[in-house]
């Protein structure tokens, strides 16, 4: 990053109330799990009430050109957490024991080394307590939520966990619905921003709403009965609970995950923290698909105007929401139709955070600072941008490129690239490969050159629903 998006920043300054030192901005990053660009009114939402986010984009600057560092839930994560895209990442694919290394270098490791109190809270899935991927191990502080994405699935589990241990919750066992788990991760995390007022803090909030199972509190589905198609929806997954009601199940998550975004702000608020908090929200991936794609894809309209879904590397697959809101700093109510992706999460924290000379000396991802600052012709943009899923070969199964307003797409092996003009079809309904070879021939060069073989990983052993809930 250039010296004058630093020099910006410097010249802000970070003086807080007054009489008081300064210090550098605190940070909270929510993320939100298999949430749809399109589920979220300032998306253009209008089945589904959330007017928290809707105030944070009013308030701050909302991407309608961000994406998701991977289709799915660990690679994506694995992409946020080290700055690098999925043909460099540690993680490149749910599935197999794969994690995070020691010298791997996570943003918490790097707002860790600048001072900053670190929490993790929700799903982490880069990395359970036998192995150095843990959170504990990877620049965190403290944790509260689940290491394992399976225990991640279920709303009512016997227990969490709190550090390396285990949190009974034992109003749940005997598979009753006695406490809904991410009340319990996001008090925690409220008491962390508490806490930690006095110091800067970085709070890292990977929720686990919507995924499924498709359960939502009481009340929160109790806000839409009767508006919707009442659609009985069973889980195919043994142990895994369903819905007599799925839209207004599913409606009532996602404003139950708005409800909580405002209670992070009403909190930052109460503190008097809002002015010196960086708040940014996003989503790991897109809508969740398969026996819930008529639900949340189609009846919700979950990818908006775009093409898929989770799992799959069109636009509506990983193309997400980001709203980055700082009072004073960032203008409000702005949009930006920049392109950028998770892999410049880290270095954008670390430059608010003044923490640069913590970065590890490779990264893929360029600080979007002088975007959010208000100074768009100084921003860097991307050559391009890169993914790619493994399987259980540790073979590339999926890719995608998108270079300008090309966008070049295999989503499953042994297939053809597509090719498609985001430019004039943003919904990616004609593959215009054969007619630019050209462009075709620089695609399959970026995926030669971004890609590096992946670390050697072992399968994962067994998990079920026994092992979370009873």
């Amino acid at each position: 990053m250039g010296w004058a998006s630093v020099l910006g920043l410097a010249g802000m300054g970070w003086r807080g109330q007054a009489g008081e030192p300064d210090r550098p901005p605190n940070i909270v990053l929510i993320v939100a799990d298999d949430l749809g660009i399109g589920h979220c009114g300032c998306y253009g939402q209008t089945k589904i009430r959330t007017p928290r986010i809707d105030r944070l984009a009013a308030e701050g600057m909302r991407f309608t050109q961000f994406y998701a560092g991977a289709n799915v839930c660990a690679p994506s994560r694995s992409v946020l957490m080290t700055g690098l895209h999925t043909g460099h990442t540690p993680v490149r694919n749910n599935g197999m024991k794969r994690f995070l290394f020691d010298e791997d270098v996570t943003v918490a490791e790097v707002l860790k080394a600048a001072g900053y109190a670190t929490g993790g809270f929700g799903k982490w899935g880069l990395g359970t307590p036998d192995t150095p991927g843990v959170a504990l191990r990877q620049g965190f502080d403290t944790w509260c939520g689940q290491y394992s994405q399976v225990h991640a699935h279920f709303y009512y589990p016997y227990f969490v966990m709190r550090d390396l241990e285990k949190l009974p919750l034992p109003e749940n066992e005997g598979r009753r619905r006695g406490r809904y788990v991410q009340e319990v991760i996001h008090k925690h995390a409220l008491a962390f921003i508490e806490a930690h007022r006095d110091q800067p803090f970085f709070a890292y909030l990977p929720y686990i709403l919507p995924h499924v199972e498709l359960v939502a509190p009481p009340a929160a589905r109790q806000a839409y009965e009767g508006e919707f198609p009442r659609i009985a929806r069973a889980d195919p997954r043994p142990g895994y609970l369903g819905s007599d009601d799925a839209c207004a199940e599913f409606a009532g998550m996602v404003s139950y995950l708005d409800q909580l975004v405002g209670e992070v702000l009403d909190t930052l608020q109460r503190l008097g923290l809002a002015e010196r908090t960086i708040v940014l929200f996003t989503s790991d991936n897109g809508p969740q698909p398969g026996a819930w794609t008529d639900i949340f894809v189609d009846f919700f309209d979950g990818n908006g105007p775009l093409r898929g879904a989770k799992t799959n590397f069109y636009e509506g697959g990983i193309r997400v929401p980001l709203i980055v809101r700082w009072p004073g700093k960032i203008a409000p109510g702005s949009v930006s139709d920049h392109v950028g992706y998770f892999a410049d999460i880290l270095p954008t924290l670390a430059e608010m955070a003044q923490a640069q000379q913590h970065l590890p000396p490779r990264l893929d991802g360029l600080s979007l600072v002088p975007t959010l600052l208000g100074r768009p012709q100084e921003q860097p943009k991307h050559a391009y941008l890169y993914w790619e899923a493994t399987g259980t070969q540790q073979n590339i199964i999926q890719q995608a490129v998108r270079w300008g307003n090309w966008k070049a797409v295999r989503n499953r092996p042994g297939d053809p690239m597509e090719l498609y003009d985001l430019a004039r079809d943003p919904g990616e309904t004609q593959n215009v490969a054969d007619q630019h070879p050209e462009v075709m021939q620089r695609m399959a060069e970026i995926c030669r050159g971004a890609h590096t073989p992946e670390r050697v990983f072992g399968p994962a052993p067994p998990e079920s629903a026994a092992d979370y809930v009873r």
